[in-house]
């Protein structure tokens, strides 16, 4: 380590750094990552389950070690001091190569062992992610098989983090350095409930939905069905929001508003009579889903297999 290195406390002198590095709580780090990656103490103590209180004396603990102070709270907001995001980059490559030790060692064998985390988008209903998922269980019985859920920006952020071996998920930007492949394409389509005025009418153009009131799905509403709202007026007159498709799908089986929802998704509840759909087939949005990957991540089996198994499993369209 240099001067440049790490705040003010670390000086060049090996002996000094080596007394830092030991004195130090490590768990301070992890919690000051945490806060980072949280964007604020209150939404980090939530994610930890901890008391703002704790995380807060963590952090001024964190800054007395460093002799520094790592980030600026006030009305304004929650920000990083210069010295705050040298940390936080260093923390980031420790978590990565921490991150990489598991599946490091299990890949050292030749039996495929260790674990495979896979984040997604929230109720993504496909057949082709539970076929590779079950047969990757199947061949290997020793690997972990851990699965989160996020949005979209959040599964290509820790796909190049390496937090993730493998994200599943539609994509707005694409990050540079990542892989992308096609797994299937969700088609969306307006739905309503029995209490609807609309339910059990069908109508040809989408334009006569506009005097309607929608219930919208928020952050990860696809582009596609953003341009195509805003083609046809659509979702101007707000009826409710959630950036869960659950509770989306409850407020439109409730009858608050129209929902434009996977047709997968709501396939039950729409052969149950509790949805349906509201216009004709024809031009409705698309969104491709993809398998997302990191091709300079370290080497890694498992991921490598899932990979394949999910791309015998692609049902190929045309972009």
């Amino acid at each position: 380590m240099t001067k440049s290195d790490l705040p003010n406390l670390v000086q060049t002198n090996p002996q000094n750094s080596r007394r830092f590095a030991r004195n130090l709580d490590w768990n301070l780090l992890r919690t000051f990552y945490e806060i980072v990656n949280a964007g604020g103490l209150s939404e980090a103590a939530r994610k930890l389950s901890r008391g703002q209180p704790s995380i807060s004396m963590a952090l001024h603990r964190l800054e007395d070690h460093m002799d520094t102070i790592l980030c600026r709270r006030g009305p304004s907001g929650f920000a990083l001091t210069v010295d705050g995001e040298l940390l936080f980059g260093k923390c980031e490559r420790m978590f990565g190569i921490a991150s990489e030790i598991p599946s490091a060692l299990a890949d050292a064998s030749n039996e495929i062992r260790g674990r495979i985390r896979l984040q997604l988008i929230s109720n993504l209903v496909d057949e082709s992610i539970d076929l590779a998922i079950s047969r990757f269980h199947q061949e290997h019985p020793n690997v972990e098989i851990f699965v989160t859920v996020s949005t979209w920006d959040v599964v290509q952020r820790s796909v190049m983090r390496n937090e993730v071996e493998i994200g599943v998920s539609p994509v707005t930007l694409r990050t540079p350095g990542l892989s992308y492949e096609v797994l299937f394409r969700e088609t969306y389509k307006p739905y309503c409930g029995r209490p609807h005025p609309l339910y059990g009418v069908v109508l040809k153009r989408p334009e006569e939905l506009s005097e309607y009131s929608f219930v919208l799905t928020g952050a990860d509403e696809p582009e596609s069905q953003i341009r195509f709202r805003q083609r046809y007026g659509l979702g101007k007159h707000l009826a409710g929001l959630s950036e869960h498709l659950e509770e989306a799908r409850r407020l439109a089986v409730l009858g608050v508003g129209l929902c434009f929802l996977p047709e997968t998704f709501v396939s039950r509840e729409v052969q149950e009579g509790n949805l349906h759909s509201v216009l004709v087939p024809g031009d409705e949005p698309m969104s491709d889903i993809f398998v997302i990957s990191n091709p300079e991540a370290p080497p890694h089996l498992a991921r490598d297999r899932m990979l394949s198994l999910l791309r015998e499993t692609y049902q190929p369209t045309s972009n």
